[in-house]
């Protein structure tokens, strides 16, 4: 892999811009790009037995240089922006997909919203950790600043659903915007989150924990004050072995709230 010029590379993302409403070109020149710049110390073999998916390897810089340029783009020529994030994605690369997560974000939310769409769909065939949280994260980005009632809706879909990966789906998703320090709404989180916190499963418990922690972040009293009615309300017994278990990762003060209700009953003999 040549060293990065800053120079040559932004003139590269430049000239793949300028192909941005003719999508089979522009990923015919990404490929050239990406190309470019791979790491050849490893052999194709080792690479994709480390991501699963086809990868240039690329510096991350070169990415975000490409991205750069596209950012105005999506804001002028959306439609064609949701054009070229179906031949990125259809292109089937990591570098193409981690791209068309990251223009979906770009995109003004009403014309990205047929992308938003087949997230579901995009989630469940990927298997790299990478792709699954850009598509969590960075295509959710306008969406969940600009258009909160849609975020929220397609979150409460996947946290409503009784399959343990659409409910991580769910928390991972919502952690971004529990982070936000623009974010005021809780009552609302705390409603759409009820059906997963109910449902918890060793399966959900590690991103359960994240999402609760990041709820404890924002606001520790009115969370502990969430988790005692629902500890109030006989919840199902997994439920209530899964606060058990992170409640160590709690701040204190949530568990002194807690640490009584969640302590093991003893059976009379």
């Amino acid at each position: 892999m040549p060293a990065i010029d800053l120079a040559r590379l932004n003139l590269q993302a430049a000239r793949l811009a300028e192909h941005f409403s003719n999508p089979p070109a522009f990923v015919r020149e990404l490929h050239e790009v990406l190309e470019f710049y791979t790491n050849r110390t490893m052999r194709p073999s080792q690479v994709a037995q480390k991501r699963g998916l086809p990868t240039h390897d690329t510096p991350p810089q070169v990415l975000r240089a490409l991205e750069r340029e596209l950012l105005p783009l999506a804001e002028q020529l959306p439609h064609k922006g949701v054009l070229l994030v179906s031949e990125l994605w259809k292109d089937g690369w990591l570098e193409s997909r981690l791209l068309a997560a990251r223009l979906t974000g770009m995109l003004p939310p009403a014309q990205a919203m047929p992308i938003l769409g087949r997230l579901s769909d995009w989630l469940t065939t990927s298997t790299d950790q990478e792709i699954r949280r850009a598509l969590l994260t960075d295509a959710l980005a306008r969406v969940r600043t600009e258009n909160l009632e849609a975020f929220l809706l397609l979150v409460e879909d996947w946290l409503q659903s009784s399959r343990p990966l659409w409910q991580i789906w769910g928390f991972q998703a919502l952690i971004p915007l529990l982070e936000s320090p623009d974010f005021e709404n809780l009552p609302i989180v705390f409603r759409i989150l009820r059906p997963a916190l109910l449902a918890a499963s060793p399966h959900t418990q590690s991103d359960l924990q994240h999402c609760l922690l990041a709820l404890a972040r924002l606001s520790p009293i009115e969370t502990s004050l969430y988790l005692q009615e629902i500890l109030n309300q006989n919840p199902p017994d997994m439920c209530v072995r899964t606060l058990r278990r992170i409640l160590p990762s709690l701040p204190v003060e949530i568990q002194n709230a807690l640490r009584d209700r969640l302590r093991p009953q003893k059976t009379s003999v």
